[in-house]
Parts: structure tokens; sequence; C-alpha cells
């Protein structure tokens, strides 16, 4: 199993370069891995570059998620990332409670992240004075 980079996954949700994009469809029937970083980049990249909305970017990467040979880093959670991320959460916040989930809590200075990430989160959130 190969693991895909952000361009790879672009040109699927896209379709903006056609060539690419078949290349890109070939490679996920074949099985491939795509980790949190590359979820996280892709939701930056639709948001910033292509002016996705919230919305369409959750859809999208759901999407992704159930084409045939594709396996995402920690499914279920990359699932919670996205459903937090629809209903308001910032997706990099989500991400960055998933990888440190084992420790203590999380500290921020940013009193939205304990609100967004909702009673289920994994792992305590300290806000910061």
């Amino acid at each position: 199993m190969k693991a895909i980079d952000t361009n790879v996954v672009l040109r699927v949700i896209t379709g903006d370069d056609l060539a690419q994009e078949a290349t890109a469809r070939d490679l996920l029937r074949s099985g491939v891995f795509i980790s949190l970083t590359v979820l996280m980049e892709t939701e930056w990249v639709l948001r910033s570059f292509y002016r996705w909305r919230r919305y369409e970017i959750a859809d999208a990467l759901i999407a992704l998620g159930r084409i045939e040979g594709v396996s995402l880093e920690r499914t279920s959670a990359a699932s919670w990332v996205v459903e937090r991320y629809r209903a308001g959460a910032d997706f990099a916040d989500m991400i960055h409670l998933l990888v440190v989930e084992e420790l203590e809590s999380f500290a921020t200075f940013d009193a939205g992240v304990a609100r967004t990430a909702g009673a289920d989160a994994p792992l305590p959130i300290e806000t910061l004075p």
C-alpha cells in the first residue's frame, strides 16, 4: 500500500486536471493510505486556494474516505474531526487534539477549542487565562 500526498487527493476531489485525476483515481483503486496530516493540508488548500465552503469540504472528505481502496489514518478519529469541522470547529485544532490524545490535556489560549471540540473530545482541553 502506498501513502499519498495532498496533491493526489486534490486531483481526485477537485478534478481540476483531468489527466492527473485519472492517474490519481487509478492509484486509489490499487489501495492507498491517507494520513491525518494530508487531510489537514487538503482542508487548508480547499478552503484557502479553492475557496470551498465548510460543508463542501466536509462532504468531499467523507466521500474520499468511502472510495474503495482508500485507507484513512485512524478512520473513526478522522470522521470525528470532519464532523466537528462541519459543526464549526477548526480542522487543524481537531487534528492537534487527536495526535496528543494520550497526554494529560491540551492547553490553549483559544477558548473556542473546548466548545467546538464538544463533550467527546479525545482529551481534556485547558483554556489558559
